[in-house]
Formats: structure tokens, sequence, C-alpha cells
């Protein structure tokens, strides 16, 4: 009885560890405001230059609540060039800074419609966003994993938050 008690201890202890790990049931980290907006716009990752663009957008069409639906940003990270992209290069969370305000997400790997799939870009989804704008800039900053698991910050500065009707 000792034993199968110390293993389900054990084992509740592990599950703890591995909740905390950034696996998409928390939150990414915090990172200082400067520090996001420090981030570079092009970055060098297994040999390829990358940058970073976005398409953002709230909904008020006639279906949504009279303030409108949370933000949608769709993230593309983009090699200069036009060959494949490696399957070990990824994308993982996203920061969104407006004025002194941050919001931060894990990117989703949600269907992608074909017409936006190119070899040489990573294309991810954050829902459920805070109602900021729509109509205003914001700063994206993606956190970018290579394949050995070295995490880069890559920025779009002075993206557009658009509205549906």
């Amino acid at each position: 009885m000792e034993i199968r008690m110390k293993m389900l201890v054990l084992l509740l202890m592990l599950l703890v560890v591995v909740g905390c790990e950034d696996n998409g049931v928390s939150i990414p980290q915090d990172i200082p405001v400067a520090q996001l907006q420090a981030s570079p716009d092009t970055i060098i990752v297994e040999g390829r230059l990358l940058c970073l663009s976005t398409y953002m957008w709230r909904d008020f069409q006639p279906i949504s609540s009279p303030d409108g639906k949370p933000l949608i940003a769709i993230i593309y990270v983009t090699a200069t060039d036009t060959a494949r992209l490696p399957s070990s290069i990824s994308a993982d969370a996203v920061w969104i800074v407006h004025n002194d305000q941050v919001w931060k997400f894990w990117l989703s790997d949600e269907s992608i419609p074909p017409s936006e799939l190119k070899p040489n870009r990573i294309v991810k989804i954050a829902r459920e966003g805070p109602k900021w704008g729509p109509h205003v800039y914001v700063d994206v900053i993606v956190r970018v994993v290579d394949g050995q698991g070295n995490r880069h910050w890559l920025r779009a500065p002075n993206q557009w938050i658009g509205r549906t009707d």
C-alpha cells in the first residue's frame, strides 16, 4: 500500500511539473514591453532570413455583440527566399503590444486555407484576443523556435487591426 501511495505522489508531482511547461496549458511568459519592442524585424534561423507580417481584425457583423468580437490575429513568418522552410522551424507564441498593454497567447495550428499556405512560410492563428480598436496600430512579436529548441523573437511594428462588418 505504501508503494502505491509513493507512486501516486510521484505521478502527481510529475503532472504538476509537466503542466508548468510551455505546452499551451498556461500562457506564455511575461516579457517587459521595452524588451518586446526591441526585438528585431528580421532574424536568421537555421540559415534562413525570416520576417513577420500579420492580418488582424475584430468582427462587428450583425451576429456579433454590439462591442464586437475579440481580436483574431493571423501570423505569417516568411523566409525572404522562396525555398521550403525546414519543418524544424516553428512559431509557438505571440505578444501583441498596444500602448503599454500586452496580450500574450499560444499560437494555434488550426486548419489554414490552402491559398494561405506557401512553402517558405509558417502560418499560425491566435483567437480570443482583447477588444482593442479596431482601427489602431499595434506591435506584434512572435517567438520562433529552431530545431535545437533555441528561441528567437521576431517583431512586426505598426500592424493594423481592421474591422469586419
